[in-house]
């Protein structure tokens, strides 16, 4: 099991990347508007005159960034839901996988907990035979081994199923990202 393939980390890596020229078009939009409120404040001539310049360039920039960003948000949104979908499928393979190493573990742990009384009951026994003593104590080490094993292996689904359970929910709220920035940019 890994913990993330490599689609989720281009994924969580372009996520990134969009939040970035987003919080910059944020800025942009934020500066632009200070700078378009300045301008009606002006009573000079010459500063307005280069004011409405600047302002012209950076509302073409603050477009530029607008275009740049929306064909990357309507990948963004594709490649999510697909790794959405995909995602519920290996939540419902790991929630499988947690139920079938729970069993397992409990096996495992009946199957300790039998070796020890055997053994135990052997060692109590004066008349057992030492070979039978022995034999009691490899079982006993072999479930013990098992049972750890299982037990690991529990946890490790357990921890793979937290993970993409994390990884939905990250997903979930990007997609609802997207949908109201997809408004910003376009409006």
């Amino acid at each position: 099991m890994n913990n993330r393939t490599a689609e989720e980390r281009r994924l969580k890596t372009d996520i990134h990347m969009k939040n970035a020229l987003r919080g910059e078009l944020s800025r942009s939009l934020t500066q632009l508007h200070l700078w378009q409120e300045r301008l009606h404040d002006l009573k000079n001539t010459r500063r307005t005159r280069k004011l409405t310049e600047t302002v012209a360039r950076y509302a073409e920039y603050v477009n530029d960034l607008r275009e740049y960003i929306a064909p990357i948000l309507s990948d963004l949104e594709t490649r999510i839901q697909s790794e959405m979908k995909f995602s519920e499928t290996e939540i419902n393979q790991f929630k499988a996988e947690v139920e079938d190493e729970t069993r397992e573990a409990e096996a495992a742990r009946e199957a300790v907990q039998k070796a020890r009384e055997a053994l135990e009951k052997l060692t109590g026994d004066e008349k057992a035979d030492p070979e039978q003593i022995n034999t009691a104590r490899d079982s006993y080490r072999k479930a013990f081994r098992t049972f750890k094993l299982e037990r690991r292996q529990l946890k490790e689904a357990k921890g793979e199923l937290k993970s993409e359970l994390v990884d939905r929910d990250i997903f979930k709220a990007e997609i609802k990202r997207i949908m109201v920035e997809r408004t910003f940019v376009t409006g």
